[in-house]
């Protein structure tokens, strides 16, 4: 059978088992709301069936201090990268990218809600979901990864004009459904075995990678036991998946060389925790209070693991404080202080088709006097970027920058309604040549 048709018939297949899952086995067990469980956050210096607690060597929740300044080196290295996968303070960018499963990326979306609606927005950072449905841990090191899931993250890079080559930083929250729970101690070796594949993968895939951080999953209590997932999602699997986080840092920590992540070619980046998401149904943790609730937090249609909207707030707003406040993300998250052109969405319009444009024009604004955003057409298919200026009539530039993705059919935009009435000049350099338009800007 061909790659390609096999690969579709893959995912065809997959698709149909998730829908007949959920829409004919799903039932939610509200009831089941303990384990009777400590959270890895609570245990600390205790123990259970061998597992020390605590999110770091020693019953720990604190990073040691030798991983947090090693952490805050990197994160203070992180610089815009442009679509060379080069140091560039002018059109790079910053790109954080969020991995895992359906229900993770359903909570990354309003985390970058939060991110926005906070006004932390800054030319520099992008926050990338590609977040996917139906995808296990296992999906992102099989033999044929490149071709299946890693091409379907590329597709979320493209879809927003970045490059693989421009993160930064992952954060992660993943389940696996090939390491079935059997006893403790194989699923943490077998999980933790995964994990550091997983972090040499992700190396691999973004070359320029700096920042890891890996969050566990939620309480699994309430999952269907009839499940088709059940041994993954349903407790005490997700329990035990904090031990296997913890010890993937931990041998990072102790000098792991298949971890290193300084130096020339090092396989791996610096990998920390997240923020933590585990609680025991609804007890209240003590290390911060938080607990999850059935019905409230999960959604009662499914099969009793993926949340509702609340509770994906709950993962979104431990996502914003942690991103907030560490001193391995702020100086990134908060921007850096570069002036780094903001590429305004180009649009997929049906709006180009009504354009009369003349066969000998490559540069063409589409409507001109110009109402605030001025839209354009870069009439030529090229794989160079577009370098752009907007200048006023005295030659002063009020906006420079570039469009990486040129294409016939594209309409793009530059907003520049915060600047006079008066006449412009449009100027993009493409393919060696420069292209002028005069322009008249109007209230």
């Amino acid at each position: 059978m061909p790659v390609l048709l096999n690969i579709m018939l893959r995912r065809i297949s997959a698709i149909t088992l998730i829908l007949f899952h959920f829409t004919l086995d799903a039932q939610i067990n509200c009831d089941n709301d303990s384990s009777l469980l400590i959270p890895i956050v609570d245990l600390q210096f205790d123990t259970y069936l061998g597992f020390q607690g605590g999110l770091y060597p020693g019953g720990m929740n604190v990073m040691p201090s030798a991983h947090a300044d090693s952490g805050i080196v990197h994160a203070n290295a992180i610089m815009p990268i442009n679509f060379d996968g080069e140091i560039d303070t002018t059109y790079g960018k910053v790109v954080m990218v969020g991995l895992g499963n359906g229900s993770a990326g359903k909570s990354f979306n309003k985390f970058v809600g939060e991110y926005i609606n906070q006004g932390y927005t800054d030319s520099c950072v992008r926050l990338i979901n590609a977040c996917m449905e139906g995808y296990s841990l296992h999906d992102m090191i099989t033999p044929d990864a490149d071709d299946v899931y890693w091409k379907d993250v590329n597709d979320f890079f493209q879809d927003v004009d970045l490059k693989k080559k421009q993160v930064s930083v992952v954060w992660m929250q993943a389940i696996s459904f090939e390491d079935t729970f059997f006893t403790a101690d194989q699923y943490v070796d077998t999980l933790t075995n995964t994990y550091r594949e997983v972090i040499r993968k992700l190396k691999d895939q973004f070359i320029n990678l700096k920042l890891i951080y890996i969050s566990g999953l939620h309480y699994g209590g309430y999952s269907d036991t009839l499940g088709e997932h059940y041994t993954a999602v349903g407790e005490p699997a997700p329990y035990f998946n904090d031990f296997a986080i913890k010890a993937i840092i931990q041998q990072q920590i102790e000098g792991d060389t298949l971890l290193k992540y300084s130096g020339v070619d090092a396989p791996a980046a610096w990998v920390a925790w997240g923020p933590n998401f585990w609680a025991d149904g609804r007890t209240l943790r003590e290390y911060d209070d938080l607990r999850w609730l059935c019905p409230g937090d999960y959604d009662v249609d499914q099969d009793g693991f993926l949340l509702a909207g609340s509770g994906q707030q709950k993962v979104a707003d431990r996502l914003f404080t942690f991103f907030s406040t560490q001193p391995t993300t702020t100086p990134w998250f908060f921007g850096l202080p570069y002036d780094c052109f903001t590429e305004i969405e180009a649009e997929d319009s049906t709006e180009i088709d009504s354009l009369i444009i003349p066969e000998d024009e490559i540069l063409w604004i589409t409507q001109n006097p110009v109402k605030g955003v001025i839209k354009f057409v870069i009439n030529i298919d090229t794989q160079d970027k577009a370098d752009i200026l907007v200048c006023n009539a005295t030659g002063q530039t009020i906006v420079e920058g570039a469009f990486y993705k040129v294409e016939k059919g594209r309409i793009f935009s530059i907003n520049i309604e915060q600047h006079a009435r008066g006449i412009y000049v449009l100027s993009v350099f493409v393919e060696g040549k420069v292209y002028n338009k005069l322009f008249y800007l109007d209230d």
